[in-house]
């Protein structure tokens, strides 16, 4: 299998044409997580692709930033602040949970199937379907509003460990192509003894649900991203 070509502006990068960009030059800028990331989710393995300093740039910002690492970010907030870092446990699944539940079960198949078909641009694209409703349902859910009612603090405790289920499938699912940042997310979902090292775990087992023991810690870390 070939690759095509990285291309800047719709051109080839030429010396006489001083439009290149260096590999090294958009790892200082943006880190090698997100290096990673961009060409497995930007473009087409196998064609021509065109890249630029500002769609790393918009994608940097929208996608990992205010996506991924807002998502991780949240979660180990709120666990800190209602339930003072320990994960709760889970109540009765509604109709909410149960979604996400499919969606992440169907995503990590979809991906699955994608990388057999060297497609990691489809695998990406299935993964981040998981952050974006992990971010809808939270919004969704409003787990800050039901937090002020003692009477739903099982149900609070049900969307957050929600949420960390979620993530822990991020974690996995995603480390082959941002190792640094999801190693950082495996240990602050403090599941390292139980299950083991992030690089051990198994895809075909992953969407299996609810596999953090309840009280793991649930640790704040610096801005993955």
């Amino acid at each position: 299998f070939a690759h095509g070509w990285l291309l800047v502006g719709g051109e080839k990068m030429s010396k006489s044409k001083a439009n290149g960009i260096h590999p090294t030059e958009l790892v200082e800028a943006f880190g090698s997580d997100a290096y990673r990331y961009y060409f497995s989710r930007a473009l087409t393995f196998g064609q021509d692709g065109s890249i630029s300093w500002e769609d790393i740039a918009a994608r940097y910002q929208a996608e990992l930033a205010n996506g991924f690492g807002n998502l991780a970010s949240r979660l180990a907030a709120m666990v800190g602040k209602y339930f003072d870092g320990a994960l709760p446990a889970a109540g009765e699944h509604t109709a909410a949970e149960t979604g996400i539940v499919d969606l992440v079960r169907e995503a990590v198949a979809d991906a699955d199937q994608a990388m057999d078909a060297l497609a990691p641009q489809d695998a990406v694209a299935a993964l981040w379907r998981i952050v974006d409703a992990l971010n809808g349902y939270i919004t969704e859910q409003e787990p800050w509003a039901v937090a002020k009612d003692e009477s739903q603090r099982e149900r609070l405790g049900t969307i957050l460990n929600t949420v960390a289920e979620g993530i822990r499938v991020l974690a996995v699912t995603l480390h082959p192509v941002m190792p640094k940042a999801t190693t950082i997310l495996w240990d602050s979902l403090g599941v390292t003894e139980v299950l083991g090292e992030i690089g051990e775990q198994r895809i075909d087992g992953v969407a299996v649900w609810g596999q953090i023991p309840v009280g793991a810690t649930i640790t704040k870390t610096p801005s993955l991203f």
